[in-house]
């Protein structure tokens, strides 16, 4: 994306109370009325709100510090691009188009950082309950590590603890890793993306840029939420050709997510079976015997199974 349309983009999701919905919306009006980004920004006040729907608290962000928020917005895509991250809309390369097609919504913009090519590779979405057993331990590693043997890129997390323990045995299998983020880039890695965060232990190693892809919907500085994590999941999924989800608690939200990608017609692994939802609503049962013969029999064609 070129660096005017990048910074509008930017400016736009910086300002309070727009959120991925409300940006959406913004996006489609001025793609009806022929306006860029980057001038709409520039229209008298009074269209704001009249055409474009923004809400007061972003109204007197832009009246009242625009400046302040003009140049904040210039130094996050300036540190952005010192760093080789990029900002990427729906409809542009490198955005993900398994986004485009299951995501609800699609989000309008994506922080990227790393190996943007690993988009084109199968990918496997790997998905627990926060509750954390030996079993899902055991299942974490086992699907990660048959993961990196199949040639799949692995959707992860990076930050909950069985995602962490995804992404740190995906990295030491070897695996290409899609690792989702429910912060900002910046607010992630704690500065300049120098280090690997999403491993255990008090030691990171160096971050690999051509091994794995970060994504992250949030604004390059915003912290973790609850309902981020909700999002993360989701978008995780929506990558995955193939879902596996080594545990689902009955009426949690990673079955609920499961049941959304069953609906858009993925084929959605669940570890020994033990959810009966995903098991009804046609998830396919699997262990470690199916683990040996490998998974890769479970990809659509198009993703590149046989």
């Amino acid at each position: 994306m070129e660096y005017a349309a990048a910074l509008a983009l930017v400016t736009l999701a910086e300002l309070p109370r727009v959120g991925e919905r409300r940006l959406l919306r913004m996006q489609a009006l001025a793609r009806g009325r022929m306006v860029a980004l980057s001038q709409l920004v520039g229209l008298p006040p009074q269209s704001w709100a009249r055409d474009y729907g923004l809400p007061l608290p972003a109204r007197e962000r832009l009246e009242r510090d625009g400046f302040w928020h003009t140049a904040h917005c210039r130094a996050l895509v300036a540190r952005l691009n010192a760093c080789g991250a990029r900002v990427c809309a729906r409809g542009e390369p490198p955005y993900p188009e398994r986004w485009a097609e299951r995501a609800d919504p699609a989000p309008p913009l994506v922080y990227l950082f790393g190996a943007a090519e690993l988009l084109s590779r199968p990918a496997m979405a790997l998905l627990a309950s926060r509750g954390v057993s030996a079993q899902t331990v055991t299942a974490t590693v086992h699907v990660a590590q048959r993961a990196a043997l199949d040639g799949f890129a692995l959707a992860v997390g990076g930050m909950k603890s069985t995602h962490r323990i995804a992404a740190a045995t995906g990295r030491a299998a070897g695996a290409a890793r899609l690792v989702v983020l429910d912060r900002g880039l910046f607010a992630a890695f704690g500065g300049q993306p120098t280090f690997d965060p999403f491993g255990l232990g008090p030691g990171r190693r160096r971050f690999d840029p051509r091994a794995t892809l970060v994504l992250s919907v949030f604004r390059p500085n915003d912290h973790a939420t609850p309902r981020n994590g909700r999002r993360r999941d989701a978008l995780i999924a929506a990558l995955g050709d193939i879902v596996v989800a080594v545990s689902a608690r009955p009426g949690g939200e990673i079955e609920r997510i499961c049941l959304r990608a069953l609906d858009h017609g993925q084929c959605v692994l669940n570890w020994h079976g033990e959810n009966p939802s995903l098991r009804v609503a046609g998830a396919v049962s699997i262990d470690e015997h199916d683990l040996r013969r490998g998974l890769r029999r479970f990809l659509p064609v198009r993703a590149g199974g046989g």
